[in-house]
């Protein structure tokens, strides 16, 4: 099973995904295209992001072995299926056909209720609420088991604690 930290652009994910495996004691990775995009410049096109998604998938099953019964990632491919989506219109096929390889993926989906923090890479302050309803679509549709994440501070890490005990059935 992999426990999936996901949602907008400045929802908490990283710091939710670094906190909770210290909290139980698993494997985490981090978000790839944030690491890539950091080293090589912000520039992408559909073909680069469609390369990061596999990177992305192979980046994470170095971090967390295959072996490893329970893992806990900053995002999946759904994040990947959204920003194609987003910044260029369609999905790659590439990207839909790892959605549905990911089939043992719980999710935690966070609720852009954090105040913005701009870095160079996100683009979209004003739209974290729309892009936190399309990842909760995209997980309903997919039939996948989730839990929002909300609030500031020590609660919101108390809140994704509870709610990840309960996907994973502690």
């Amino acid at each position: 099973m992999r426990i999936v930290i996901t949602g907008a652009e400045s929802s908490g994910k990283s710091t939710l995904t670094e906190h909770l495996a210290r909290l139980l004691n698993l494997p985490f990775a981090l978000e790839y295209a944030r690491y890539y995009l950091e080293q090589h410049g912000p520039a992408y096109d559909l073909g680069l992001l469609s390369r990061l998604s596999v990177m992305h998938q192979q980046y994470q099953q170095r971090e967390v072995s295959c072996a490893t019964p329970l893992g806990i990632f900053d995002t999946d491919l759904i994040n990947y299926k959204i920003w194609a989506e987003e910044v260029f219109g369609c999905c790659p096929p590439i990207i839909s056909a790892g959605i549905a390889q990911e089939s043992s993926h719980v999710y935690l989906v966070c609720k852009p209720d954090l105040p913005w923090e701009p870095d160079p890479l996100r683009q979209n302050p004003d739209d974290r609420e729309r892009l936190y309803e399309r990842h909760l679509l995209e997980i309903q549709r997919l039939n996948r088991p989730f839990e929002i994440v909300e609030g500031r501070g020590e609660q919101r890490l108390v809140n994704a604690e509870v709610a990840v005990r309960r996907l994973i059935g502690q």
